[in-house]
């Protein structure tokens, strides 16, 4: 039972107790008193019980103006105690989807102002600490470009001579260069998450072809022989776009099949089932699929599900899928993980972005 409800049957039960207590009390003493002045004012029993029958028809309809009245008092008084806890919730949730500069505004009531101004430090101090993070995440990013870049010269110079060295010089620099890869993707997508924190990101947006985007997309991620399926519905599909954070956006989601799916992807472009106005461009692995669960929690940042170390790898930190969300919320879209819809094992993941020229 919400507190609207609880407000209004405490003021109608109190309107209907206090009305019943009042007809018994006036019912029972004006007919006692006509009982005892029955005979000095020489009434009759008609006419006493004539004048008790208009008594009770005039309490009847009293008790029910009461209540009426006690029912609109009710409606009042709840809507004026939950409107301020309306706009908490609706604060709450603005707070939840990222706008941490939302805030209540104060009000007469002092017992609510007390609530207000907690409320608005807690959000206060959220968004400081969030932007203390960033700006941690973003500083040590910009910090470790520079080193980093030295580190892969130095690769590249030893790379250049790598036919001098041993067998075993050779495997270890294998795994240096793999390493100082990865390292270089992870400062990259902090760098991009950082971007996101602060609200510099800017779109470049161009005309894209969809099919022309995945395919290109495709053939420059690391399984460039990927099969690419293009409705014939979706062959002249128009994107307007940023065209390196959407293929970012397709290679991630190719990453994540090589490295979680079995080794294999395939990707498709279709009209999306729902919406005339949207494209869905799919991609599909061969794994063992996203555990139940999961499939909210993968697009977290640093996380990479319950299922993650059954889905067959240890590397990446958590954040290809993370920016994937990010890429497609900005172009307006949005991207989920189903099961694969023939019955094999593996997972889907779907992207849904507007488009134009639909045939």
């Amino acid at each position: 039972m919400g507190v609207r409800t609880r407000i209004l049957l405490t003021f109608v039960v109190g309107a209907m107790v206090l009305s019943g207590v009042l007809f018994f009390l006036t019912y029972t003493l004006t007919r006692s008193n006509l009982r005892v002045r029955e005979g000095e004012l020489g009434l009759s029993d008609d006419l006493i019980n004539e004048t008790l029958g208009s008594v009770r028809a005039s309490l009847i309809l009293a008790t029910i103006i009461t209540v009426l009245v006690g029912l609109m008092l009710g409606i009042v008084s709840s809507e004026r105690v939950v409107r301020p806890l309306a706009g908490a919730a609706d604060a709450a949730r603005a707070i939840a989807d990222g706008r941490l500069d939302t805030r209540l505004e104060p009000t007469d009531d002092p017992d609510l102002n007390a609530l207000t101004d907690a409320f608005n430090d807690m959000v206060a101090r959220l968004q400081e600490r969030v932007e203390r993070d960033a700006r941690f995440a973003s500083d040590v990013s910009h910090e470790l470009r520079s080193p980093l870049m030295t580190l892969a010269a130095s690769v590249e110079v030893m790379l250049s001579r790598r036919d001098e060295l041993t067998e075993r010089s050779q495997a270890a620099l294998d795994l240096l260069v793999a390493d100082v890869a990865r390292f270089s993707g992870l400062v990259e997508d902090l760098l991009e998450i950082s971007r996101y924190d602060a609200g510099a990101v800017r779109l470049n947006r161009d005309t894209l072809r969809a099919s022309e985007l995945v395919e290109q997309s495709v053939r420059a991620s690391s399984l460039p022989r990927s099969p690419v399926h293009i409705d014939p519905r979706c062959a002249d599909a128009t994107l307007s776009g940023d065209r390196r954070r959407l293929a970012r956006v397709v290679a991630n989601l190719i990453d994540n099949a090589r490295s979680h799916g079995g080794g294999s992807a395939a990707v498709a472009v279709s009209p999306a089932e729902d919406s005339a106005s949207h494209v869905w461009i799919s991609v599909e692995d061969a794994g063992e699929g996203v555990v139940e669960g999961d499939s909210e929690r993968i697009f977290e940042r640093f996380s990479r599900g319950v299922g993650a170390s059954k889905r067959g790898a240890s590397e990446g930190a958590g954040l290809g899928l993370a920016l994937v969300r990010e890429h497609v919320r900005l172009h307006g879209g949005r991207v989920w993980v189903e099961r694969r819809r023939d019955g094999a094992s593996g997972a889907r993941f779907v992207v849904e972005l507007p488009c134009e020229s639909l045939n």
